[in-house]
């Protein structure tokens, strides 16, 4: 990284730094002096708080005394102070009794005197203090007025040391309520510091009462909580205006010492500033010269591959300590001044400077590096490799079902609050008795919950992982309304759905061999037939009747393959879907009676009885008249072959519901067999011997055609009863 980046940076952090203490001190030092500082109001105001109730405005104790009172609540809290008279006179027997009991025992007689007449002496004073208003009143008054004598006599205690206190300073005060006038020495003292009171300035505020001897101590006035002489004296703070002064030959060491630590801070703030607006005018210079190694330091290897939190993490810690630091710069250096020298001061400031400029200099390259990376790269990039970004997933996914993860939160809650009270128990035991009843009702359910919840997990996973396998599982039973219940349900239904898939699967393959052997069969019969007299038309000895015979019976082979081939190739293309329709509106009616009337022969050649069964008006539905006969003539030939001889067939059309439904009921001549779903299936018949003619693939093209108009078809067997329904939307 180019040295001019981290020059530049530095000089913007030395000039952040001065900003900061300029503005926290700025208003303290800048053109201000010691008279102006909290630290000098602070030496006058407790100097003046000490001459002023002492030698300038000290009250007279005699006239307070006079004006002392007692008033009756006054008298009944010293009375009820320690309880009712008998709670008192019981509270000094059972004081006594101990005592008394121990000198009997041990036959100190002149002791035992000297206990039982000061606990009789007590409780009569009890008595008398229950008995007369008046014993009170001249102990509540006795008590005020030594506690105004033993604060007179403290104050008249430390005149000496207050005059000499006085003669420190000079002063030229007024009060600002009463307007009286006081004045001291010479306020205009050439070697000194002057402050001056007045609206502007602020006023200067002075107490009536010493608060060095404020408190009160005497037992008697406790019961009445008169604790200190604001409860005896009226004592309001007076404003006053005017001029204090010191002179500094005067001045006290400490005081002394407070004007060396405000010069030496103003010229330390005042230097820090200098360097701030030398700093800023070469970062200016910096930028508007070198502004391109300024801008064009490329991020750090070690920088760049961290991710977003940690990055975020490397810019907070060096701007915390910067801060940290710039405290110390600017608030805590006063102090370490009574401890050092000038020259280690400085050292050790200088030290606090350089400290806040380094990592704030590195709090500001950092970020820079990561506002460019988030624009070459995408803030949304990086927030999508970052760690938080995890967490926030895992959230979701914990509250993808709400009622379990705030159970699992509470869960959690609980165990952690459980460990942090039991920490708390080993500190203070008497949490033991909150501990136990919480322990018990509420950590051990929540425990006993979460076992649960972890039985019941592994046994799904359990479960789960043997129906990977392809290994059969019972049913999975978890109790309960819970989530896993829930998902134990669910997989116990897959479990159903493989073992129905599997079911299928078999049927399929076996159905896929039948298919195989049906149409092997149904091809090489005709093939074999075509062979056959293929040869036998080789002979040279033939008879011209004997060959046209052959010939005609190659014919008749040859159209049942090929009707054979083209029905495999429709139906087939039929499955796939890409067989096109071209619907029209046509009379379905009509239709059926065309159909019927094709096969007019062969129904008297049967000898069945075909009972028809059509509306009188016609049937209009929207489909494509060529296919939809394949259907009607597909159901009429299925009749013809398979229906018992002898008995009838009915062909019904009627509206039903808006559809119109076709319906053909016969008897077969054939054992159907219960699953009659098979009956759909290419090349399968109910001639399981395939005797019969035919391609075994009727009803599977009906079906087909039917499935592409919308329609539907319905097989229904009841013994030798065989009944086959199309329905399809009429227009």
């Amino acid at each position: 990284m180019k040295r001019t980046t981290w020059l530049f940076y530095g000089l913007v952090s030395l000039t952040i730094l001065a900003i900061i203490t300029f503005t926290s001190h700025g208003q303290q030092y800048l053109g201000k002096d010691f008279k102006e500082s909290d630290h000098f109001h602070m030496i006058v105001e407790s100097q003046m708080n000490e001459v002023y109730p002492t030698l300038i405005n000290r009250f007279d104790v005699k006239k307070e005394i006079k004006n002392l009172e007692v008033t009756e609540n006054e008298i009944e809290e010293y009375r009820t102070y320690y309880g009712s008279q008998m709670d008192q006179i019981r509270d000094v027997r059972y004081q006594y009794e101990g005592l008394i009991e121990e000198a009997t025992s041990l036959s100190e007689d002149e002791i035992l005197a000297e206990l039982v007449i000061e606990r009789d002496a007590k409780i009569a004073e009890i008595r008398k203090n229950f008995a007369d208003d008046e014993v009170v009143r001249t102990k509540i008054m006795e008590a005020k007025k030594q506690a105004l004598e033993e604060y007179d006599r403290k104050i008249s205690n430390s005149l000496p040391l207050m005059k000499a206190l006085q003669r420190q300073m000079a002063y030229e005060l007024t009060n600002e309520e009463t307007g009286e006038h006081y004045s001291f020495g010479d306020v205009e003292v050439k070697d000194g510091i002057k402050k001056e009171y007045n609206s502007k300035n602020g006023l200067l505020y002075l107490s009536k009462v010493k608060q060095d001897y404020m408190n009160v101590e005497d037992g008697e006035l406790k019961p009445l909580y008169i604790l200190n002489m604001n409860d005896l004296v009226e004592n309001q703070s007076s404003q006053f205006s005017g001029i204090v002064a010191m002179p500094k030959t005067t001045l006290a060491s400490e005081h002394m010492q407070g004007l060396t630590n405000f010069n030496q801070n103003k010229a330390y703030f005042y230097s820090l500033w200098m360097l701030g607006l030398i700093a800023l005018g070469g970062a200016i210079w910096l930028f508007s010269k070198r502004k391109a190694e300024v801008l064009s330091s490329p991020t750090l290897l070690f920088i760049r591959e961290r991710k977003l939190e940690i990055r975020l993490l490397l810019i907070f810690i060096p701007l915390v300590l910067a801060f940290a630091f710039s405290t110390i710069v600017s608030d805590q250096l006063s102090y370490y001044e009574y401890y050092y020298s000038n020259l280690r001061f400085a050292a050790y400031a200088g030290m606090m400077v350089l400290l806040f400029v380094v990592f704030l200099t590195l709090t500001l390259i950092q970020a820079v590096w990561l506002f460019k990376d988030s624009r070459k790269n995408g803030i949304r990039t990086m927030w999508e490799k970052s760690i938080l970004k995890k967490w926030v997933l895992i959230i979701q996914d914990l509250f993808l079902n709400r009622r379990l993860g705030t159970q699992i939160l509470l869960i959690l809650l609980v165990v952690f609050l459980a460990g942090l009270g039991l920490a708390g128990t080993f500190v203070v035991p008497e949490l033991l008795i909150i501990y136990v009843p919480l322990f018990m009702f509420v950590l051990m359910p929540s425990l006993y919950l979460l076992l649960k919840r972890v039985a019941a997990y592994n046994k799904l996973a359990l479960a789960t992982e043997q129906m990977a396998k392809g290994h059969q599982i019972a049913d999975v039973h978890i109790g309960g309304k819970s989530v896993l219940a829930k998902h134990a349900k669910h997989l116990n239904m897959l479990r159903e759905g493989v073992r129905m898939s599997q079911s299928e699967q078999a049927k399929s393959e076996r159905l896929k061999t039948e298919l195989i052997t049906n149409v092997s069969h149904d091809l090489r019969t005709p093939l074999t037939s075509i062979i056959t007299y293929t040869d036998l038309l080789k002979k040279v000895d033939l008879t011209v009747e004997e060959r046209l015979s052959y010939v005609a019976i190659l014919d008749r082979k040859s159209q049942r393959l090929k009707t054979l081939i083209e029905d495999l190739f429709e139906v087939s293309k039929m499955a796939s879907g890409n067989m096109e329709l071209h619907k029209q509106r046509v009379d379905l009616a009509q239709l059926m009676q065309q159909a019927l009337a094709e096969h007019e022969e062969d129904i008297q050649a049967a000898g069945l009885d075909f009972r028809v069964t059509a509306p009188e008006n016609p049937l209009h539905a929207f489909v494509d008249g060529q296919k939809w006969w394949r259907v009607l003539d597909n159901l009429i030939v299925n009749a013809l072959k398979y229906t018992l001889p002898g008995t009838r067939v009915y062909v019904t059309l009627k509206q039903v519901d808006g559809y119109a439904q076709f319906v053909v009921k016969n008897v077969t001549k054939y054992e159907l067999g219960e699953n009659v779903d098979e009956l759909f299936e290419r090349f399968k018949r109910a001639d399981t011997s395939r005797h019969t003619e035919g391609s075994g693939l009727g009803l599977a093209i009906a079906q087909s055609i039917v499935d592409l108009h919308g329609g539907s078809m319905r097989i229904e067997v009841d013994g030798d009863l065989f009944k086959v329904t199309v329905s399809i939307k009429t227009d």
